[in-house]
């Protein structure tokens, strides 16, 4: 239903800790992830490229869940194709997670040629049997992580719908991103170049936000990136450092949270003024925040519940921390249920066209060098909100007619 309201979308997720039984767990800092609705992976590619789907076809079923691992050598993400295989590495709800169950999925992944041709680290690959195959150790040292996220982590993920213009310029700077690898290697660096700078430039390709440096390793790099968020955040732009539950929080921020109930307050906003300048904005219905948990804890031998990610939050001045409780604990209704979500939405767009206020009263509290400016901003501001309306309106028609009676 989703897809056929929304047939273009990405969600970004951000997962909680691996923790292996009778193993050492994994890093703090959780990992992020990306499943991209419309999409599908060229086949035939030397590696992991996508392309849309074809123009009016069917998205249901369709996607591919982006992975980006610090263990690749000469590719920057992998591609694992539908939402079973990415999320839950095709094991059924009711189903239990034992070894019989790990191994088949390890089979599976390397018969199915998801990481071929990608190379990793040598200081990993000395780490392989002599016996098993480059492609089955790789897959060994990604379930988890690049697929089958569920096996040992819950993936929180924030919805964001986009046009198929906007969604092929996603698609286009990941498939620039690996080509760039498999010329000159990629290099992860967890502070300056990591998963979260991927999918957060990804989204900047689309003009969601501005794009982030992704820098070399090394401690000088590492203060010019501080240094670039103070300053974003001092100009009050939406910035804070590439972990990946920031990430997930900017973008419910980025789909919910953008000032679109007022001209003045949108005019203001870097954001919004950009994209309404083009015909929309990032904030709208359907950034809707979803959970795929981890696999249930009484069918599952072989993983214990993580902590959640690690989380840059300055209280009172920069909290995050409370919104990605809220956003991961108890979401309202509005952003987990469509229905509800819509209404939410319609109600926000009728009571912004109802405060409209003469353009000439709007003037009056905006600089001179901006009024000429304001002006243009103006139209395009209620023409988009109406148009926003309408459209709304037609969803919540055909939203009901799949639901049905009752």
């Amino acid at each position: 239903m989703y897809d056929a309201l929304f047939p273009y979308h990405v969600e970004v997720c951000t997962v909680t800790q691996y923790r292996r039984k009778r193993f050492k767990p994994g890093g703090w800092a959780g990992h992020a992830t990306m499943f991209v609705t419309g999409t599908e992976i060229e086949r035939d590619a030397r590696y992991p490229r996508l392309r849309l789907v074809p123009e009016g076809s069917d998205v249901s079923g369709s996607g591919a869940g982006i992975s980006v691992n610090q263990i690749f050598r000469n590719v920057n993400w992998v591609a694992i194709p539908g939402r079973d295989e990415f999320f839950r590495g095709g094991l059924a709800p009711d189903g239990t997670l034992d070894e019989t169950f790990y191994e088949a999925a390890v089979r599976r992944a390397s018969e199915a040629g998801w990481f071929a041709d990608i190379k990793v680290k040598d200081a990993l690959m000395k780490q392989k049997p002599t016996a098993m195959p480059t492609q089955e150790f790789i897959v060994r040292n990604s379930i988890g992580t690049d697929f089958a996220l569920n096996f040992a982590r819950n993936a929180y993920c924030a919805r964001l719908p986009m046009s198929r213009e906007r969604l092929g310029k996603v698609i286009a700077f990941l498939n620039d991103a690996n080509e760039a690898a498999q010329k000159a290697g990629y290099t992860w660096d967890a502070y300056t170049n990591n998963c979260s700078h991927v999918l957060h430039n990804a989204l900047a390709a689309a003009d969601v936000w501005d794009p982030k440096d992704a820098r070399d390793p090394g401690a000088l790099n590492m203060v010019r990136d501080i240094l670039s968020v103070a300053r974003a955040m001092a100009f009050e732009r939406m910035a804070d450092f590439s972990f990946p539950a920031n990430n997930f929080v900017r973008v419910y921020e980025a789909g919910n949270e953008r000032p679109i109930h007022d001209v003045l307050a949108a005019f203001d906003d870097h954001d919004v003024a950009r994209t309404i300048h083009e015909g929309w904005t990032s904030t709208g219905p359907g950034a809707l925040i979803i959970t795929a948990p981890m696999h249930d804890e009484s069918r599952n031998e072989l993983f214990d519940a993580g902590v959640d990610p690690f989380l840059v939050s300055v209280p009172l001045v920069w909290d995050k921390k409370t919104k990605f409780e809220m956003l991961t604990r108890h979401p309202p209704s509005s952003l987990t249920d469509l229905g509800a979500n819509l209404a939410h939405w319609r109600e926000r767009y009728a009571r912004a066209l109802e405060r409209q206020r003469p353009l000439e009263d709007e003037l009056t509290l905006v600089e001179d060098e901006d009024k000429q400016r304001f002006r243009q901003f103006y139209g395009r501001f209620y023409e988009h909100t109406a148009s926003e309306l309408r459209r709304t309106d037609a969803r919540i028609v055909d939203y009901r007619r799949m639901v049905g009676p009752g």
